[in-house]
């Protein structure tokens, strides 16, 4: 790998949940690990040995470089693939047609390549490929790192060209300024001036352009073929302000605002006649933009998250001709649905599903107007409402993807991808962020919850088995640092709201945690044959786990302290920590009290013994307010332990807590989900998960197995609502079902896939053992409070 020097910039920021703390950001740092299971396919081969540049002429941070290709061709292809590459970001032209940017996002020890049908762009005779690349930026979702480009095109089948020194190029551009935020790239400063003419175009005149370099590619971990689809482009409808029309004639101080219905995440694309040196301001997109004389068409780098552009003319004449929004979202098919007597409800579920939509570009992202930035405990809730809601595009296979898992499965690989010297994930990827959200101890633990649940989502080993280094580095991590108590000693987070976040000790919610972790990562192991480390992370969890319920368990309280402090950690207490809280429990016999956090996930990360669950549910439960305050993410594994009891008045609890908590997001004009139920980010994935628990838990279809065992559970927990019905979705495909409660009785009916069987789980009547199903008796099996019904494929009438 090419050494780079590493830069510290260290910066006083504050989030939006009123903390402040310090930001380090490593610039210019090479990639931090090499992954031996990771290959480069034959075509990354191909184009990591053609990696091209502007040469060292091409310095500084922020700097833009277009290109140009021309070629001749006999005949039109039929099949034309461009295989292409840039870091960090390209936007590609073909024959003065747009046609596509990117790539995804990547780590650079693990990029991957786009692969682009561009047959309908190319004609007879001469052609152009035109390629604006920008690069050595630092934000939230590029890396400062070696800019360059690679790309290589086959015609039916043969290799028409690749990036080599014939390919012409030059920083006399229009992207003067080009610059990364947390949340955006920008190109703050554009003068079309500058190249005299449409670049892009065939006949463009570029004999003053320099001829490119070519580059070392090792500065890259393995190429390999995109794992996701080509995001969607899609215009949003938008209405212009005052009523007025296009065209308009703007002058020197006069502004035109284009606004939407809700927040969208795209880019404007500007038509517009001006004179030379016109000076305009497109806001929020932050970009000012000096005119050449005559027609031109302008769209941004980058897409941002907002309800509206504005476009200021500075000084000068501009007449605005057209005018277009392009949201550029992962191309989900929204299948689901779900609809209620309950019109709120109905809100709710369509919202969260909008969110999911808004907040999955080429990963999933925490927000949309703030950051955009890929973080481990983005899912939950992502996938959840993915998996229950959204199909995407057909795979390789040609077939539908259902309750597509390609997003996780990109989430889990590169967190394994920013593997640390110290042997521990980063809790975001993608950005050289290194504060005290870089290291999360208990995210890198929802990381390898995460790749349990792709592999079971999907029966699929191979990411596994590319980044099982980092995940045995990251369990030998946490192994280091037990203590003589069993326990293991790190920095506590868990969510918002945790009394001892961000302070190190041995606590409950940090251990439990681990323990989860280290029980995932053995079931893991055996997938991939990978014996020895199995039983050596099988043993630690069950150390991990008698340990927990032996220094941490509070018999007279009949739940979990907190956490056990030595003296050292114990003089840390009571301080404020990372200038963000001050926390005020005592400590007895170095332990202290218990918190809802801690019952909460000892019970979801399943470290209670049965013969303790009762006593700690009842702790959980008193803890666990129904004034929902505090972390929004806290009520999410209230809810789940909520519905796992399948007691109707906890059901009618939670849609309550629905009601209340997400009445202001509802009302919303933003359509989006909330980082907090009072504040924070008005567009974020933590306060998207009702639409999940409507659909899984409310219609009650969700898929009860790993994938591999074709079975579903349909059980509907209706919560005092008499009609429920809708479409969830399932990796078998979309199951169909209504219920009607009515005068006592259960009116359904349910549709179960083909090669799917279903175990249908109805509330117990006392009494009844049998249910009309399809016209027939039919015998069911009490267990706890369900009465029990094996369903194979097919459409069921039934009442009960």
């Amino acid at each position: 790998m090419i050494k780079l020097k590493r830069m510290l910039l260290a910066v006083l920021v504050g989030s939006s949940m009123g903390n402040s703390y310090l930001l380090e950001i490593r610039a210019a740092a090479p990639p931090v690990r090499e992954f031996p299971g990771i290959q480069a396919d034959a075509k990354g081969r191909a184009l990591q040995s053609s990696m091209i540049w502007a040469g060292p002429e091409a310095p500084g941070e922020g700097v833009a470089v277009t290109f140009r290709k021309t070629f001749e061709l006999t005949n039109p292809p039929n099949t034309a693939t461009l295989s292409i590459f840039a870091d960090a970001r390209y936007i590609l032209w073909v024959n003065g047609q747009y046609v596509e940017r990117g790539p995804a996002r990547f780590q650079p020890n693990g990029p991957e390549y786009d692969p682009i049908d561009i047959a309908s762009h190319l004609q007879a005779g001469s052609n152009v490929l035109a390629l604006v690349v920008v690069g050595n930026l630092s934000g939230g979702k590029v890396m400062r790192h070696v800019p360059g480009l690679t790309a290589i095109l086959d015609c039916d089948g043969r290799e028409v060209l690749r990036t080599d020194a014939s390919w012409q190029c030059t920083l006399k551009n229009p992207y003067q300024k080009v610059r990364a935020t947390w949340a955006d790239l920008l190109d703050e400063r554009v003068d079309a001036r500058i190249p005299n003419g449409d670049w892009t175009a065939v006949e463009y005149d570029a004999s003053q352009w320099q001829m490119a370099k070519h580059i070392d590619g090792s500065a890259w971990g393995p190429l390999s073929a995109r794992r996701i689809p080509r995001l969607r482009e899609t215009p949003v409808p938008f209405q212009i302000q005052n009523g007025a029309t296009l065209p308009m004639t703007l002058t020197n101080g006069q502004r035109l605002r284009f606004t939407t219905s809700r927040l969208v995440q795209a880019y404007p694309v500007i038509s517009f006649t001006a004179d030379a040196g016109t000076e305009m301001a497109i806001n929020p997109c932050k970009v000012n933009y000096v005119a050449q004389a005559g027609p031109q068409t302008y769209f941004t780098l980058d897409t941002m998250g907002t309800t509206q552009v504005e476009i200021v003319v500075k000084q000068g004449r501009a007449s605005i001709t057209g005018f277009k929004l392009m949201e550029r979202l992962y191309p989900y098919n929204r299948l689901g649905n779900f609809t209620c007597n309950d019109p709120f409800l109905n809100q709710l579920w369509e919202m969260c599903a909008r969110s999911c939509e808004v907040l999955s570009e080429d990963s999933y992202v925490d927000c949309a107007d703030r950051e955009r930035v890929e973080w481990m405990d983005d899912t939950p809730p992502g996938f959840d409402i993915t998996e229950t809601a959204m199909a995407g595009p057909a795979a390789a296979d040609g077939k539908i993807v259902f309750s597509d898992p390609r997003l996780l499965e990109e989430l889990v690989r590169r967190t394994g991808l920013t593997l640390q010297p110290e042997g521990w994930v980063k809790a975001h990827t993608c950005s050289d962020r290194y504060d005290i959200h870089a290291q999360m101890e208990d995210r890198a633990c929802d990381w390898v919850a995460g790749l349990r649940l792709y592999y079971e989502a999907t029966g699929d080993p191979k990411v596994i088995q590319e980044i099982w280094p980092a995940v045995v580095a990251q369990m030998n991590y946490f192994l280091d640092r037990r203590t003589p108590r069993g326990l293991v000693r790190a920095r506590d987070w868990v969510v918002w709201g945790n009394p001892l976040g961000y302070l190190t000790g041995e606590t409950t919610t940090l251990n439990v945690f681990v323990q989860r972790a280290l029980a995932d990562s053995a079931f893991l192991a055996g997938t991939i044959g990978a014996k020895e480390d199995g039983q050596r992370f099988f043993d630690a969890a069950d150390h991990l786990k008698q340990a927990i319920n032996t220094v941490l368990w509070d018999e007279a309280d009949g739940g979990f302290c907190s956490g056990y402090f030595d003296e050292v950690d114990a003089t840390n207490l009571n301080r404020t920590v990372y200038g963000l809280r001050k926390v005020a429990l005592p400590v007895t016999d170095h332990r202290t009290p218990a918190t809802l956090h801690a019952d909460l996930f000892a019970l979801d990360q399943g470290v209670v013994p049965p013969e303790r669950r009762d006593r700690v549910i009842s702790a959980m439960l008193k803890q666990t307010p129904d004034q929902l305050s505090g972390s929004i993410m806290v009520y999410y594994y209230a809810m789940k332990q909520m519905y796992a009891l399948d007691r109707p008045e906890f059901d009618t609890r939670v849609l309550n807590m629905f009601r209340q908590g997400w009445k202001a997001m509802v009302a919303n004009p933003w359509d989006c989900s909330w980082e907090g139920f009072d504040g924070g980010s008005k567009a974020h994935i933590y306060g998207m998960y009702p639409g999940y628990f409507l659909s899984a838990d409310v219609l009650g279809v969700r898929r009860d197995a790993p994938v591999w065992k074709h079975q579903i559970v349909i059980a509907p927990h209706l919560g005092g609502l008499t009609h429920a019905g809708g479409v969830v979705v399932t990796p078998f495909g979309p199951v169909p079902v209504d219920w009607n409660n009515a005068d006592g009785v259960l009116h359904f009916k349910v549709t179960v896939p083909e090669n799917t069987a279903a175990w249908l789980e109805l509330p117990s009547k006392s009494g009844r053992g049998e249910i009309n199903l399809n016209g027939k008796s039919r015998r069911g099996t009490v267990q706890g409070s369900r009465l029990v019904v094996t369903l194979k494929p097919g459409v069921y009438l039934g009442d009960y």
